[in-house]
């Protein structure tokens, strides 16, 4: 090869070079494609490209080594066509192509940047390049969210909501009847044969007492008395002896009256009921106001008390609300008690006074009094003056909380200033109130009852409760009747 030759080499293949950095950068918004860096030659496919440099231009350049390796070393000068770097051999040459110039290695490279995999952090979307990667995350957090997938999704997981707060509420409302006897599956005579049945199977009670127990109970039921099963009678003197404290305020004599089988669990308000009636049938002025609730009881002042059964209560409070009192308790309720196991609360007990014509108060202590918004100081001071006040006869009190009922029967006021309220439960066992009947009824042999019975203010944790009252006289002008068919209370504070 002459040196004229050479000179030819090294002035045209500048051109070549700038093909490389030209033609061989691919755009990302293109399909990926293999240029030449040669020649202007273009493929879409590595292989292709390939094939291409070796027959067209390596051997070429092979060929041409091979021949200048034959002939004698002379110094001609060997110029690289790609970068014009020149050699004075053409194995040095050979040597500095393959290392610098790997065209097939760094196409392969690009390639595979090419087909890099992205995905979305989100939603696990695949994407090549970071751009459309941006745009797509974007949508995701976007107010005007438009992607079709998202929204599904969205409509979806609200579906589910709805279904799952729609099922909770149909379960609770249930639930809610069930508790206040609005479900039509249970009344007093279906529940009793239940637990009596019950309790024979659990060895508690003989079948010769379980069909006794069913007797007495529709003879109870037929006459409109209780059966008095569930009574300890006159218990007011007994329950004195368990306060310590020389300042003891009581009620008239009273008794008290358990839950039993027919009325477990929702029968509390009657019972404390039957409790502020066994006081006031002693009073001879108001058994005779009570003829129609309960005929067969005198007005006496035995011990024997008889008192309506839970359901003469319950058709009682009915026919008060058909002479058009509480017609809103009325309308909450139904208009009907009887057959049922509906709780009730104050303004029926209100009611069921009112109709008779006996005057009530009716406390509403909406909210504690304390100063750390706990407790209830206002209403302690409250049944404290009630009971201090001096007077011929003086009945319990209704006490209703959210969920159940008491009865209050004094207060025992204690040293610096603490007091405890007296109160009777219809959920205490009838044979452990029994137990203070007898001659060791006090606070150090009966200490289990001793703290039912003696309530301290911290014990009060409901947020709100009601009293009623029925030491108010007795109701004779017609004005004054037709204006107590609306129940009202009184707010403290």
């Amino acid at each position: 090869m002459s040196s004229d030759e050479d000179c030819r080499i090294v002035s045209n293949e500048p051109s070549y070079s700038a093909a490389v950095s030209g033609k061989n950068k691919i755009s990302s918004d293109q399909v990926p494609k293999f240029t030449c860096p040669m020649c202007p030659q273009v493929c879409e496919e590595l292989c292709i490209i390939e094939a291409h440099i070796e027959n067209e231009h390596l051997n070429g350049l092979e060929e041409q080594i091979s021949e200048d390796n034959s002939k004698p070393f002379n110094s001609a000068v060997h110029a690289c066509p790609l970068c014009s770097q020149t050699f004075k051999d053409t194995l040095s040459l050979e040597f500095h192509f393959r290392a610098q110039h790997d065209v097939l290695q760094n196409e392969e490279s690009t390639s595979k940047a090419q087909t890099l995999i992205l995905s979305c952090p989100v939603c696990l979307s695949e994407f090549g390049s970071e751009e459309p990667l941006a745009q797509h995350v974007n949508l995701h957090f976007s107010t005007d969210i438009s992607n079709d997938v998202d929204e599904e999704l969205a409509r979806k997981l609200e579906q589910e909501e709805r279904c799952l707060m729609q099922n909770k509420e149909r379960d609770d409302f249930k639930r809610l009847q069930s508790m206040h006897g609005f479900d039509q599956g249970r009344n007093l005579n279906r529940q009793c044969d239940a637990n009596l049945f019950r309790s024979v199977k659990k060895g508690n009670m003989s079948a010769v007492d379980y069909h006794e127990k069913r007797i007495m109970l529709k003879m109870s039921e037929k006459i409109g008395l209780d059966d008095g099963s569930s009574a300890t009678l006159d218990i007011t003197n007994h329950i004195r002896k368990l306060t310590v404290a020389q300042s003891t305020h009581m009620c008239s004599a009273v008794d008290h009256y358990a839950a039993s089988f027919g009325d477990s669990g929702w029968g509390c308000g009657y019972r404390n009921l039957q409790m502020l009636l066994s006081a006031i049938l002693r009073n001879p002025q108001y058994a005779d106001r009570l003829l129609n609730l309960c005929p067969s009881t005198s007005s006496t002042s035995d011990s024997s008390i008889k008192v309506p059964s839970i359901s003469r209560l319950q058709s009682a409070i009915e026919e008060a609300w058909k002479m058009g009192f509480d017609e809103q308790g009325c309308e909450q309720l139904g208009g009907k008690l009887s057959g049922t196991c509906k709780w009730i609360g104050a303004t029926e007990i209100a009611t069921l006074l009112a109709s008779c014509r006996i005057r009530y108060r009716l406390i509403d202590f909406h909210r504690p009094t304390s100063a750390d918004g706990k407790l209830h100081p206002a209403l302690f001071d409250w049944v404290k003056n009630y009971f201090e006040e001096t007077s011929e006869f003086k009945p319990p009190l209704y006490f209703q909380h959210q969920g159940h009922s008491r009865t209050i029967i004094g207060i025992e006021e204690r040293a610096q200033g603490n007091a405890r309220l007296l109160i009777l439960d219809p959920s205490h066992k009838s044979d452990q109130m029994r137990l203070l009947t007898n001659n060791s009824g006090s606070a150090q042999n009966n200490p289990a009852i001793a703290k039912k019975i003696l309530v301290p203010m911290a014990a009060l944790k409901a947020k709100q409760y009601q009293i009623v009252c029925a030491d108010g006289g007795f109701v004779v002008d017609e004005h004054e009747y037709s204006q107590s068919r609306v129940i009202r209370s009184t707010r403290i504070p």
